[in-house]
């Protein structure tokens, strides 16, 4: 079993800074744990919404015909009527948003500047000591949804309610330092309970609900989050539910929790000889199940971790369909984490009837349509909207359903899930295209978030990050209809009226048919069609002068306006050209500026490296994940039909391994190398299948052992061998 500790969250400092704080998380309620005196325990529940309509959204003109319409006009009036019923959305109101529910505060009677503080990534319990004074033991129970802590000392426990719920709104519209305007809710004790019921505008209700008993010479203190969605007596119930957890005991519940984790740790394991890497790596999979639990919710842009800034969350701490979902969901398939991944997509699927409702009201078209800026119920949030209103976003979204049904190979899946949602989405897509000389055209398109929310950011029809997702839309539904038996002869006309992906004369990757990319940009979304995407691979010799066109003209542009994202893309996209010291260059800089000693990525080169002009550090989630996903394609690529193994690994590793990644069709790999060879690789599959494999070996002898049967496979390096898996297969090189 690998040794986490040395990835373990700790310092031996106060910690200052809410987002530098301990994270604690059990998919449903998330705690950050930190400052001098008070000690400070931040609380969230990823379910914590405003969710109060915009009324922008329910004006007559809020409709894509009339975003068209206004968006195509030279009229000044025009784009002043745009602004204010599309873009304003955003900035007039400070709901709809995510929201936090304050925080806990152990009062000790004093401030300490040195607190020990740590966090075991492997059990996901925190310990705090603050010299003899008080001693901490927390975690957020895995099986149960409270929290605990285990407190030794003397202290005074009081809630802290988070001012911006107070604040009124800015009279000439949102102030940013501005909030909803709620009457103050009284902070009440007894019978051992300290706990508060925040009235809203609304029905809704909430409130933090703590129970302190003590043992011996010790406290432990329950806590939960309870609102007016766990039903009308939502208060009692969450008192009986901090009771009972107090009967079944501190000990009985931390027994549980372990074994939670223990079992999650078993998954994917990897080891570069890079403990940077390999830090930033097991810190961010220990955040992914803290946020992201079977049962709840999938992780916002904040996760379960809401700003404790004193002001509404950085955008809102909404769904952004235009990146972040999707990066936050793209690795856990080849990490093996099923359960806690999929909840993205159980959501989704649940959230059918909302998207349906926002095809027809919205865009007018039957079929589906995700607001690429969405609330928890699945409701337009505003924003530029370039990207916020896309379409386009809603097939990158649902590429979360083909990526599941591919690494696992389950055809139930695909009939019942995968291919009903890409046939909506495709209905709804084919209700926007515009025929014109005999192709198919969006009436709006762009490429997020280039040229930001000017009028440049509408690009020719069709933008590259359009066509790109039209294409893989399409493409991908006559692929679900040749196995499923089904007609795919509407999908094909379509696909035939699109247009190729527009590239230059010297091979690089535009923007649209008229422009290349002309200046570093914090997203590659023109690029889509090379990473996600796979409609560009790394295999033709055009398509190899394409990569090496493309990644040469981004490395021109430079990485000044790059935030943490931006690296983790890169990372990617030099996988995928098989430049393992590049990507492995990009890995260490997103995990040397843009991550903090938590773990939490905050988006901008806020340690000052020179990486990136900006210097901020919003937190969000996504980029995590982004960046093991590029770590994964680098042990390993499937994409083109084959296995490859160690593909893109850095000549500045040494021995390399990784236990227990998924490859498509559920089929499990683990594998040895050094200085980029592989040594070993051992494949299992609990159904019958064929597995071709790329020979990185470095023999052109290779032995596959399978159920005590050896053969031996003459093959030349470089090209592919098959292995008829049933079971195991070990396969080394002679």
């Amino acid at each position: 079993m690998k040794n986490f500790t040395k990835y373990n969250i700790k310092t031996k400092k106060s910690i200052l800074s809410w987002d530098e704080a301990l994270p604690l998380g059990n998919g449903k309620i998330g705690a950050l744990i930190y400052g001098d005196g008070p000690l400070r325990v931040s609380l969230d529940r990823v379910d914590l919404w405003d969710k109060r309509v915009n009324p922008k959204t329910l004006e007559k003109g809020f409709t894509f015909k009339n975003l068209t319409k206004l968006s195509t006009s030279d009229r000044k009036e025009d784009w002043q009527e745009r602004a204010r019923l599309f873009e304003d959305i955003f900035t007039e109101k400070p709901y709809p948003s995510k929201i936090t529910a304050g925080r806990l505060e152990l009062d000790f009677g004093e401030k300490c500047p040195i607190i020990n503080s740590e966090v075991d990534i492997y059990s996901a319990i925190a310990n705090v000591s603050i010299g003899d004074k008080l001693k901490i033991e927390a975690f957020t129970s895995a099986t149960e949804h409270v929290g605990v802590m285990l407190v030794e000392g003397d202290y005074r426990l009081t809630i802290h309610l988070p001012e911006y719920l107070y604040k009124k709104e800015g009279k000439d519209g949102f102030d940013p330092d501005g909030g909803f305007g709620y009457e103050r809710a009284e902070i009440k004790a007894e019978n051992g309970f300290t706990y508060y019921v925040q009235n809203t505008f609304t029905d809704f209700k909430f409130g933090i609900v703590a129970y302190e008993k003590r043992v011996d010479k010790k406290t432990e203190i329950y806590f939960t989050i309870a609102t007016t969605d766990d039903g009308e007596n939502f208060l009692e119930d969450a008192k009986a539910e901090l009771l009972r957890a107090s009967e079944k005991g501190y000990g009985q519940l931390k027994t549980e929790h372990k074994k939670w984790w223990k079992k999650y740790w078993s998954k994917t394991v990897i080891s570069l000889g890079d403990e940077l890497i390999e830090r930033v790596y097991y810190r961010s999979w220990y955040l992914f199940a803290s946020c992201s639990r079977k049962g709840f919710y999938p992780m916002p842009l904040q996760g379960v971790w809401t700003a404790d800034s004193g002001s509404i969350p950085p955008w809102k701490g909404d769904y952004h369909y235009d990146t972040n979902t999707e990066l936050s969901y793209q690795a856990y398939l080849k990490a093996d984490r099923l359960a806690e991944g999929r909840v993205f997509i159980d959501y989704l699927w649940n959230m059918r009837g909302q998207f349906k409702t926002f095809a027809h009201e919205f865009y007018g078209v039957d079929g589906l349509m995700i607001p690429s800026c969405a609330t928890v119920d699945g409701k337009a949030m505003g924003g530029w909207a370039h990207y916020s209103l896309s379409p386009t976003m809603t097939v990158w979204t649902s590429q979360s359903f083909d990526e599941y049904y591919l690494y696992t190979g389950d055809k139930t899946f695909l009939k019942n899930r995968a291919y009903p949602f890409f046939r909506e989405v495709g209905k709804a897509i084919s209700g926007l295209l515009v025929e014109k000389d005999g192709k198919l055209y969006l009436p709006l398109s762009s490429s997020p978030e280039i040229f930001d929310d000017t009028k440049r950011a509408y690009l020719q029809p069709n933008s590259n990050f359009d066509l790109a997702l039209l294409i893989y839309l399409y493409k991908t539904l006559v692929g679900y209809c040749e196995i499923l038996e089904l007609d795919a002869s509407g999908y094909r006309q379509i696909l035939s009226k699109l247009d190729c992906i527009a590239v230059s004369n010297d091979g690089v990757v535009m923007l649209d048919k008229t422009q290349l990319l002309p200046e570093s940009h914090r997203h590659f979304s023109h690029v889509m069609c090379m990473y996600p995407l796979h409609l560009i691979n790394y295999q033709s010799e055009e398509h190899k002068r394409i990569y090496d066109a493309t990644i040469l003209h981004l490395e021109q542009l430079g990485t000044g306006w790059w935030v943490g994202f931006s690296f983790a893309m890169s990372a990617q996209i030099y996988a995928m050209a098989k430049r393992g010291n590049s990507a492995y260059e990009r890995l260490r800089q997103f995990a040397l500026g843009f991550v903090a000693d938590n773990g939490f990525h905050l988006n901008g080169d806020f340690k000052n490296f020179g990486f990136s002009q900006w210097h901020y550090r919003p937190f969000t989630l996504e980029s995590l994940f982004g960046f093991a996903d590029a770590v994964h394609e680098t042990l390993l690529q499937d994409h083109m039909g084959f296995i490859d193994l160690l593909p893109a690994v850095s000549d500045l590793l040494g021995k390399i391994s990784f236990k227990k990644m998924r490859s498509r069709n559920g089929v499990m790999v683990s594998c040895t190398g050094e200085n980029g060879e592989v040594k070993t690789a051992e494949l299992s599959s609990k159904r019958a299948i064929s597995v071709k494999i790329k020979n990185n070996f470095g023999s052109n002898r290779l032995k596959v052992l399978q159920n005590s049967k050896e053969t031996v496979v003459d093959v030349e390096r470089g090209e592919i061998f098959t292995v008829d898996l049933l079971g195991k297969a070990v396969v080394t090189a002679i």
